[in-house]
């Protein structure tokens, strides 16, 4: 027995399909018992969609049953329940349910492309923030009180209601079922979903010491961390901080906390500040700069012990005898993504969520952006923790996009960083961290407070680091990011002073997505 309702299907599918929006499943079946077809009947549509189940064999087959049947039709019924909007090859796109965990720049730009493309598809956002979409990059500069809290929020209050979202506050990801397609949640009950972005974003790392449970002690990513430092037993006679961690985050901290009135130390393990991303000249230089204004900075200083008075730090003993006495302890050591809570979902996973170009998982319509993720650094081709905001912002634009339909693709994927202390702008981008020439080409210039210099490898620049004269970012980003030679002449032409334009704004590092605003 032929299928008698091919053509009806087709007439279906070339009329433009439908939103199954309501429907009435309905059921035909032989005398036997066996099913022999079923079809989704809309309520407020002429036109209906037939639909097969493999379960119990194509319509005509001898291979149904009365018992596959049942099963079949008990499957059907909940399958039903729970459908959403799927594109019908060729219809019309129907709605969809997306899921997205995390409030940070890879949710927020996600949820916006996916509006771009689809505007009445359900999005249900889930957060264990209870502040909304708030930008770590700003809490320094709030702390310092350069900025009210209003500041601190990239989106604004109404954002949710227009992008038409259902935000779940103080709520977490408690595990992932990728077979049944359902987020569980931490306070009970789970999500469905069509598409799911994981952007659960990093975690701080914390130090292994003997007393870091003390009070006033706390990493530097949250508002509530932020509001640690300045809240407590003692708040109003906290004079002395220490920083462990001479990376960007706590560099831009020490200088805010210092512009507040503190008495600042910062520590770090290895032998120079941002050891990824500087050499030792650039460390050096940041290191003039941050003690002229009254810093303390040690590298290839150890912490040992965190010592306490009343259950309160004190102070930081380290490995070789000193004492740091202080209120307040901020570990800025580092943060490693945020994927405790999939172990085990069958996700794949190598310190974060692998993903490829288009953001995709291993699981089939599972996605992942920003911190959480680790991907492949377009400059070397080796995997790269590339926890910065214009990664996470860009990250979230192509798994957005794709999972509204889109095919966008990470082009640009590599690591940079600027920030400004006390007027001094610096900029890192790849792999500059290089001190001496080990199967590499540096090209440098110093000269006072200036420091410039290219990495290059078999005639392509990898990574360059600017300090005092940032003017020429714009056109080493592009050679980067196109790949393209990076001859003699025109590493020349890179070192002649005021060939480029030296003064940008001194916001740069913190309008984080200017120099790759365009790109993806």
């Amino acid at each position: 027995m032929g299928d008698p309702f091919s053509n009806l299907e087709g007439d279906f599918f070339r009329s433009g399909g439908y939103r199954l929006r309501t429907f009435i499943p309905l059921f035909w079946f032989r005398q036997d018992g066996s099913m022999l077809f079923s079809v989704l009947w809309p309520l407020d549509v002429r036109s209906f969609h037939f639909l097969p189940f493999p379960s119990m064999g194509v319509p005509g087959s001898k291979t149904s049953s009365p018992k596959s049947s049942r099963e079949a039709l008990a499957a059907s019924i909940e399958l039903f329940g729970r459908m959403r909007v799927r594109r019908i090859p060729g219809g019309r796109k129907v709605s969809m349910d997306f899921v997205i965990v995390g409030s940070g720049p890879a949710a927020v730009f996600a949820v916006e492309a996916i509006r771009k493309r689809d505007q009445e598809s359900r999005i249900t956002l889930v957060t264990a923030d209870p502040h909304g979409a708030h930008s770590p990059v700003m809490l320094s500069y709030w702390m310092a009180g350069g900025y009210g809290l209003e500041r601190l929020f990239f989106r604004d209050p109404s954002w949710s209601e227009r992008m038409k979202i259902d935000l779940r506050v103080d709520s977490r990801g408690a595990s992932l079922q990728s077979a049944s397609k359902k987020l569980v949640l931490d306070k009970g009950g789970d999500l469905g979903y069509d598409r799911l972005l994981i952007a659960t974003g990093a975690v701080p790392i914390s130090l292994p010491l003997s007393g870091i449970d003390a009070k006033g002690v706390t990493s530097f990513r949250t508002l509530r961390d932020a509001e640690t430092l300045l809240e407590g037993e003692g708040s109003d006679g906290v004079k002395r901080i220490v920083i462990i961690g001479g990376g960007f985050i706590g560099l831009k901290l020490a200088c805010h906390l210092k512009e507040g009135g503190l008495e600042v130390s910062v520590l770090e393990k290895e032998k120079k500040l941002a050891f990824r991303m500087l050499d030792q000249k650039a460390s050096a230089l940041i290191q003039k700069r941050l003690r002229g204004h009254g810093i303390t900075v040690e590298t290839g200083v150890e912490a040992k012990e965190v010592l306490s008075e009343r259950g309160w730090v004190s102070g930081v003993q380290t490995k070789d005898g000193r004492l740091f006495h202080c209120q307040r302890l901020v570990q800025a050591v580092g943060v490693k993504p945020n994927v405790q809570w999939l172990e085990g979902s069958g996700i794949g996973l190598k310190g974060g969520i692998l993903v490829d170009d288009r953001m995709r998982t291993n699981l089939p319509d599972v996605y992942g952006a920003g911190d959480v993720t680790i991907t492949i650094d377009s400059i070397t081709g080796e995997p790269i923790h590339n926890a910065t905001w214009p990664a996470a912002a860009r990250q979230g634009i192509v798994a957005g996009t794709n999972m509204a339909g889109g095919t966008l693709h990470m082009v640009h994927n590599f690591a940079l960083n600027a920030l400004n202390l006390f007027g001094l702008q610096v900029m890192a981008a790849g792999s500059a961290f290089y001190d001496e020439p080990d199967g590499v080409e540096i090209v440098s210039e110093e000269e006072g407070d200036v420091y410039r210099k290219k990495v290059v490898k078999a005639n392509r620049l990898i990574g360059f680091i600017l300090i005092g004269d940032v003017s020429e970012a714009g056109y080493l980003l592009s050679r980067m990011k196109k790949g393209e030679e990076f001859l003699p002449k025109s590493r020349a032409t890179c070192l002649r002073r005021g060939s480029f334009r030296r003064h940008l704004p001194p916001n740069l590092g913190f309008r984080h997505g200017v120099l790759f605003g365009d790109a993806v």
